[in-house]
């Protein structure tokens, strides 16, 4: 029970802020009345095959600012064929991940962040990041 818990602290201070920030764009993270781990940046959709999301994995110790990709393996060849290019818009470097650990099919590109401070701080930290996923990756995955 104590994730579950820490997913409802963590979301409910990812919300706070976004709304300090006049919500420059929608996470859903509640599925079936509950907190999950990971909230789709921009899209309703619980189970979206291609999504920018923010991940608490409170088991590892980590929030990932990730693009999902599932399925669709050339979007995710189409843009690690652009790596370099995409990092020098983003201004730093990212993860490539070119398979899942359940799914051979899952695709991701992460930045990932040690949560080693306040849930307030960690959101304050990854909320650039977010920006920059957002401002980089939602041409790609209309």
């Amino acid at each position: 029970m104590a994730a579950q818990q820490e997913r409802d602290k963590f979301w409910n201070t990812f919300d706070r802020y976004l709304e300090r920030q006049n919500n420059p764009f929608y996470v859903s993270h509640v599925k079936n009345g509950k907190n999950q781990a990971a909230g789709n940046i921009n899209n309703l959709s619980p189970m979206a095959m291609q999504t920018i999301c923010c991940e608490f994995k409170y088991q590892d110790q980590v929030i990932l600012v990730q693009v999902y990709i599932n399925q669709k393996i050339e979007l995710f060849d189409y843009l690690y064929s652009r790596k370099k290019e995409i990092e020098k818009r983003l201004g730093y470097e990212v993860e490539w991940i070119e398979r899942g650990m359940r799914s051979k099919t899952v695709r991701r590109i992460q930045k990932v962040f040690p949560i080693d401070k306040s849930y307030y701080e960690m959101v304050r930290e990854v909320f650039p990041y977010i920006l920059d996923f957002i401002r980089v990756f939602s041409p790609y995955l209309k």
